[in-house]
């Protein structure tokens, strides 16, 4: 557990950067897009990624285009540095997400922040956690399609652990219908893939095209439990969190009345409802946070990540300091994992790099990514990587118990290749059994 003695919120006392100087302090393209829609893991970010020895926790913002999400990753990151990292020297550009005042994309594909946020207990030297920053491109763009974007909300969900949803106002009728994109994400995901569905089918054809309501409940409820916790972020609040009674409420309250079933039976209402089932469907574990305008000079917005303290709301600090809090609090920063419940092992760097590529190759076939053949395919690469490491510590520990038995147990000894050598031979030389 984290040291609990300091008054500082929990994001700033756990979140460090130290020991971190292979990696830079700079947006990082990681998948990007090539020709019309091929999405291509970029190979120096992997390696880069592929250092981290402990789980990784990557935190996605998606959202609408423009709407700021690459200046909030930039004021998060930025308040964690200067918590955690001030006093670093540090040569690299940390001028952070780009942002511009043009109606054009900002982002395309998916970048990551180069230097990850490390989380350290008890004031350890290794650390237990890697907080990745990830900026996607904005769905609904001007020339985008929305299949497209369905795609890349779908990458989205499969790479957090957490995944924030962020919007401009309030949580209206229109905002929720702007997120019909999570309907589709049955479409562009599986839980198992064709071959390893129920009685073990090739799947497609009628097989699909007549699949039950009960079926896809099903792969709902199982795609469910893979998707990240979900967090909606309404930036320029300013209305006031009371119910229609009056009463204060908290931002998650407010976020439930939203999605409440609204009444009626004709095509539109039900429609509604429905977009608002799948969201709660899929997304088991959400919450709201509100931001309030952060500055009063419009002239300041186009380039807010980059103002003083001084020329921010108070309110506007406080909030994002909460909201800071709610994603990187020791018990809410969650490594994403491989499997599921109690049987879930948290990735580390280089098993998440492999999860990237694989998710990718599936799109990129013009297949569904399937969840479990993803983690088949990480699953042995990792036991592959155990292995080696276990034959490395092994032969580490019989050099050194035969260096201090002295030069006459040399003989005795035998390197991993022999030991693989003998392993086969043995193999090999089964006897066959006897009729």
């Amino acid at each position: 557990t984290a040291d609990l003695a300091s008054t500082e919120p929990s994001s700033r006392r756990t979140m460090a950067t130290r020991g971190t100087f292979q990696f830079p302090s700079r947006p990082l393209p990681l998948i990007e897009i090539r020709g019309e829609d091929e999405l291509v893991v970029n190979e120096e970010t992997a390696l880069l990624l592929s250092k981290i020895e402990c789980p990784v926790c990557p935190v996605v913002v998606v959202g609408l285009y423009r709407t700021g999400k690459s200046t909030l990753l930039n004021m998060l990151r930025r308040e964690l540095d200067d918590d955690t990292a001030a006093a670093e020297d540090d040569d690299d550009d940390e001028a952070g997400f780009e942002v511009g005042p043009s109606v054009e994309r900002c982002t395309r594909g998916i970048w990551v922040w180069g230097r990850p946020l490390f989380a350290y207990e008890n004031g350890g030297e290794r650390p237990t956690k890697a907080a990745l920053l990830l900026d996607t491109e904005g769905v609904g763009g001007l020339e985008a399609d929305a299949q497209y974007d369905a795609r890349i909300f779908a990458l989205s969900c499969l790479v957090a652990s957490s995944l924030v949803y962020n919007s401009l106002g309030s949580i209206d009728e229109h905002a929720i219908s702007q997120l019909s994109f999570v309907a589709r994400l049955s479409e562009h995901v599986t839980f198992f893939s064709s071959s390893s569905s129920r009685g073990g089918g090739g799947g497609g054809g009628d097989d699909d095209a007549n699949r039950s309501d009960e079926s896809e409940a099903e792969t709902v409820s199982k795609l469910s439990e893979f998707m990240p916790s979900f967090t909606w972020v309404v930036r320029d609040f300013s209305l006031e969190l009371a119910s229609s009674d009056g009463e204060a409420i908290t931002a998650d309250e407010y976020l439930e009345a939203a999605l409440r079933p609204q009444r009626g039976y004709d095509a539109s209402a039900l429609e509604r409802n429905r977009l608002r089932h799948v969201i709660k469907a899929f997304f088991r574990s959400r919450a709201c946070r509100t931001l309030v305008r952060p500055c009063v000079d419009e002239t300041d917005l186009s380039f807010v990540d980059r103002l003083d303290d001084s020329k921010l709301r108070p309110r506007f600090l406080r909030e994002l300091d909460e909201f800071r809090d709610h994603l990187f609090a020791p018990e809410k920063l969650q490594p994403k994992t491989l499997g599921l419940g109690k049987h879930a092992a948290p990735l580390r760097g280089p098993a998440y790099v492999e999860l990237l590529h694989k998710f990718c190759d599936s799109f990129n076939s013009g297949g569904v990514p399937a969840v479990v053949g993803a983690w088949d395919h990480v699953s042995k690469i990792e036991s592959d990587a155990a292995l080696e490491e276990a034959l490395d510590e092994f032969d580490n520990v019989l050099s050194a118990a035969l260096q201090e038995e002295g030069p006459s147990s040399s003989s005795s000894s035998s390197s991993r290749g022999s030991r693989k050598t003998t392993t086969t031979t043995t193999k090999k030389k089964k006897k066959k059994p006897t009729r």
